[in-house]
C-alpha cells in the first residue's frame, strides 16, 4: 500500500522573491513532489491523500542555525542559573544566591551560571573571587561570561582546582592576579580548563538525551528544521554524547535535522572522530558528522580575540591565538587529510587572515575532497581578509545578533578605523563572500526573528540606535532571511535538497501567521510560527 501524500494549499508560499504566484504543494515521503497552484494539483490527489487547507497563512522554507551548543543550552534551561542581562554585581550575587536557595544545591556541589556581561555594569567590573565567596564559601562556584571566554570563580573553586600564585599560565589562556600575584578568581580562555577538570562533568547518556530533547523542543518551537551544534566539548565522555545522538536518530526522536560540529584542541583528538567513522556529511538520516570545530581565539568582548594592534582600550593587550600557528595548521591540514570540513572560530583580525592563509596553503587538498571550509564569527576585518575571503570562497558563519551586544561596545574595544571593515555583512553579500547566518546560542539567544532583526535594522533588541549602527551593512530582509534558510545547504553540499520551498527539495518549512516581508521591522521580533514541518511531519504547532 502506497503512503498518502499530503497537499497544502490555499497558501501564501514564499521563497523570498515576488515572482512566484504558487500557492500549493504536494509533499510525499518527506519531499515535495509538486509545487503550482491549488486548482492545478487538486486533481492529481487521489480519495486517501490528506488536504491541508492553510487558509491564505504565508509559507516560508525552514530555518537553519549553522553554529550554536544545543548541549549546553539545554543545560542552560535546565540545570545553569541564566546571568543575562543582569545590570550589576549585586544584581548578579542576588541571582545566584536565590538559585542555590531555589535548587536546594547542597554544600560542596558545584554552582554554574552563565550570560553575565560587565559591559552592563555602571563600573564595568568582572566580578572576581571577592565577589563570589560573599555568595557562599561552601560551594564551590564558576560563572561564564556571555562569550563563554571567561569565567569567575571563587576561592572554594580555586582550592579544589589547586590554583595558586605559582600555577602557570597556561598555553593560550591566562590566570588573572592582584598585584601580589594571587589569583583575582578570572580566568580566561584555556585557564578555564583547570576548573572544567575538577567539576564533574556530564557522563550519563540518558541525562544528555533528556537535555538534547529539551532543546529540541524550544528549536522547532521557533522554526527550526537543522541545527548546526558543537556539543563534543561541554561532556566528559564524548563516546556517550555519539551514542546518545545516534540513538535518539535511530528511534527517530529527533524532531530537525543535527548536524555534529566535532571540537579538537589538540591533533591527536582527532582520533575519536576516525574511529568512530564520522566523515564530514555522511549522512545518518537526521544526523550529519559535520567539520572539525577548532577555536583558534578569544572573544571581543573579553579582549582575548587576536587582533594585530593593542585594543584601543586597552593597550597592554592585543589579545592572543590560543595555539601557535604552525600548531593550528597541522589541526587544519590533518583533517583535510582525513575527509573531514573545518569550521575555525575566529574573531580578530590576526585570527580571522591566518586562518584564511592556511586555507589558502591547503586549498587544492581540500577542494579535491569537495570540502567546504568555513570561519565561525568573522567579525574584525580588513580589505586584506575581504579579499582573501572572495578569492578563496571560504564561507563566512556570521551572528547578526551579536549586534545587539557589541555594539555597544565595539569602537571602544577596536576604534573607528579597524570598525570600517567589521560587522560588514552587506559588504561579504555585495563582494559574493559565501555567507550563513547563526547564533552561538546559548551565547546569544536562538530567535531567528531576533537574528533577522538585527541584521535588518542594525540595532539592539530595544532599537537602538535610532537611526541603525552602521546602517550601510544593514541587509535586505531576502538578504536576512536567505542566511538561515537557502544559504546554509552550502556548508553541507545539499543546496540542490534544502533550504527552498521546490520540488525535490525536503519538505522542510514553517507556516506564519503574517507575512513577514510587508510588516514593520519592530514586528518581527515578536513573530513565531503556527507550525513547523520537518520533511513533511508536524513537529510543532502552536
Amino acid at each position: 500500500m502506497s503512503t498518502p501524500r499530503t497537499m497544502f494549499y490555499n497558501a501564501n508560499l514564499s521563497n523570498f522573491t515576488d515572482l512566484s504566484t504558487d500557492n500549493a504543494f504536494i509533499t510525499e515521503n518527506g519531499m515535495i513532489t509538486k509545487i503550482g497552484d491549488s486548482n492545478d494539483l487538486l486533481p492529481l490527489l487521489k480519495d486517501e491523500d490528506i488536504r491541508i487547507n492553510l487558509q491564505q497563512k504565508t509559507v516560508i522554507p525552514g530555518f537553519t542555525d549553522s553554529h550554536m551548543h544545543l548541549l549546553a543550552y539545554g543545560s542552560t534551561k535546565e540545570q545553569v542559573v541564566s546571568l543575562k542581562e543582569i545590570p550589576s554585581i549585586d544584581a548578579l550575587k542576588k541571582a545566584v544566591t536565590q538559585h542555590i536557595d531555589r535548587k536546594s544545591i547542597p554544600i560542596g556541589d558545584w554552582v554554574n551560571g552563565s550570560g553575565w556581561n560587565q559591559d552592563l555594569f555602571s563600573d564595568r567590573k568582572i566580578p572576581d573571587r571577592q565577589d563570589l565567596d560573599s555568595i557562599s564559601r561552601k560551594h564551590p562556584i564558576k560563572l561564564l561570561r556571555m562569550c563563554y571566554h571567561i569565567c569567575s570563580v571563587n576561592s572554594k573553586a580555586l582550592e579544589l582546582a589547586g590554583i595558586t600564585k605559582h600555577t602557570p599560565d597556561p598555553e593560550g589562556g591566562k590566570i588573572d592576579r592582584d598585584s601580589h600575584g594571587n589569583p583575582t578568581g578570572v580566568l580566561r580562555e584555556t585557564a578555564m580548563e583547570l576548573i572544567n577538570r575538577v567539576i564533574p562533568p556530564i557522563e550519563n547518556k540518558e541525562e544528555m538525551k533528556n537535555l538534547i530533547l529539551s532543546a529540541c523542543d524550544d528549536l522547532v518551537k521557533h522554526g527550526f528544521t537543522c541545527v548546526h551544534t558543537d556539543d563534543f566539548g561541554f561532556v566528559g565522555d564524548r563516546q556517550a554524547l555519539l551514542d546518545a545522538y545516534k540513538e535518539l536518530n535511530e528511534a527517530k526522536k529527533l524532531p530537525l535535522q543535527i548536524v555534529l560540529q566535532m571540537i579538537i584542541y589538540k591533533p591527536e583528538d582527532i582520533r575519536f572522530y576516525i574511529d568512530n567513522q564520522l566523515q564530514s556529511w555522511k549522512s545518518m538520516d537526521r544526523l550529519i558528522p559535520g567539520p572539525i570545530k577548532i577555536l583558534a581565539d578569544g572573544s571581543l568582548g573579553s579582549r582575548t580575540a587576536a587582533l594585530y594592534k593593542p585594543y584601543s582600550d586597552d593597550a597592554e593587550t592585543s589579545g592572543f591565538m590560543l595555539m601557535s600557528e604552525k600548531r593550528l595548521e597541522t589541526m587544519i591540514k590533518l583533517a583535510f587529510e582525513n575527509d573531514f570540513d573545518v569550521a575555525a572560530h575566529g574573531i580578530g583580525d590576526k585570527t580571522i587572515e591566518t586562518l584564511l592563509d592556511i586555507y589558502a596553503k591547503h586549498e587544492a587538498l581540500y577542494q579535491s575532497k569537495h570540502l567546504r571550509p568555513s570561519i565561525i564569527h568573522s567579525q574584525i576585518g580588513s580589505e586584506s581578509i575581504l579579499r582573501k575571503y572572495r578569492e578563496l570562497q571560504v564561507i563566512a558563519n556570521i551572528q547578526p545578533i551579536f549586534t545587539h551586544s557589541d555594539l555597544h561596545i565595539a569602537e571602544a574595544r577596536i576604534g573607528s578605523d579597524r570598525l570600517k571593515h567589521s560587522y560588514c555583512w552587506k559588504t561579504y553579500l555585495e563582494m559574493e563572500i559565501p555567507t550563513v547566518g547563526s547564533s552561538d546560542a546559548p551565547v546569544e539567544s536562538f530567535n531567528p526573528f531576533w537574528n533577522i532583526y538585527t541584521a535588518i535594522a542594525r540595532k539592539d533588541l530595544m532599537g537602538n540606535p535610532q537611526d541603525g549602527w552602521i546602517p550601510e551593512e544593514a541587509l535586505t530582509r531576502k538578504e536576512a532571511f536567505e542566511l538561515f534558510t537557502t544559504k546554509p545547504p552550502l556548508l553541507s553540499g545539499e543546496s540542490h535538497q534544502s533550504g527552498k520551498l521546490k520540488e525535490g527539495y525536503w519538505a522542510n518549512f514553517l507556516v506564519l501567521q503574517k507575512d513577514p516581508f510587508v510588516v514593520r521591522p519592530e514586528e518581527l521580533k515578536d513573530f513565531m510560527p503556527i507550525a513547523t514541518y520537518f520533511r513533511g511531519e508536524k513537529t510543532y504547532e502552536s
